[in-house]
């Protein structure tokens, strides 16, 4: 059974990783809009890269290790069991299933991305700033979609909800704490950015509970990110040579 006062403690540092990561950040993306020098770009692309492993990464690490949950990564934790239970089930372990609905994800992003060129829509939030403007910032808006992906399901799917779950003794308040400090960390883009990233966050913790897979929620997460960094961008035309 897990210790309350080490979930606690965790979950404080957690916690404490969120406000560093958080603080400051809307000046410092006003300041990082500004910047019109293609390396001291590629430099922030780099730190927010670094920054995310060490705020979100390594504490799951850690944190799992500590106490003794490191299946949790493989295995969605008993914890969760009863929510899992209220929606329709995936089962990881159904190749056919989970073939079709990860086919499905890939093919609506690629419709979505034609879409974009096609109809020019812009993305929603404040984001533009984040977009690929040559062919060398492309490997780190990709980077960036990976990281996002796997670090941020990793500690707001699971990591986060488990230690709720182990103070509060029910999984739902920590998934939703999560899901409203998942939109909350991206105020960088605006109202309409946190609407969308609750929304994102809101669908990757159901499809994270029918499937029971953490690493079927990254890869979705990744691809979303790799559809309005990379693919939109590229297929536009908007990345110079």
């Amino acid at each position: 059974m897990m210790s309350p006062i080490l979930a606690a403690l965790l979950l404080l540092a957690a916690l404490g990783g969120v406000w560093w990561f958080q603080k400051g950040d809307l000046g410092e993306y006003r300041r990082f809009k500004a910047l019109n020098d293609g390396h001291s770009r590629r430099m922030r692309f780099r730190l927010w890269l670094v920054r995310a492993a060490l705020v979100f990464l390594v504490p799951v690490g850690i944190g799992l290790a500590l106490l003794g949950r490191l299946v949790a990564l493989v295995t969605m934790p008993g914890e969760f069991a009863p929510l899992s239970a209220l929606l329709p089930s995936v089962l990881a372990s159904d190749d056919g299933a989970l073939g079709l609905l990860l086919g499905g994800a890939v093919g609506g992003l690629a419709m979505g991305a034609v879409l974009a060129r096609v109809l020019k829509r812009r993305p929603l939030g404040d984001v533009s700033a984040l977009l690929p403007r040559d062919r060398r910032e492309l490997k780190y808006a990709a980077a960036l979609s990976a990281m996002a992906g796997v670090s941020e399901e990793a500690f707001f799917r699971l990591y986060l909800p488990l230690l709720i779950a182990a103070l509060t003794g029910q999984a739902w308040i920590g998934f939703v704490a999560s899901l409203v400090l998942f939109g909350a960390m991206h105020r960088y883009q605006g109202w309409a950015g946190i609407l969308a990233t609750t929304a994102l966050g809101a669908v990757m913790t159901g499809l994270y509970l029918m499937t029971g897979s953490l690493w079927v929620v990254m890869l979705v997460h990744a691809l979303v990110d790799l559809n309005g960094l990379v693919v939109t961008p590229w297929l536009g035309g908007a990345l110079k040579r």
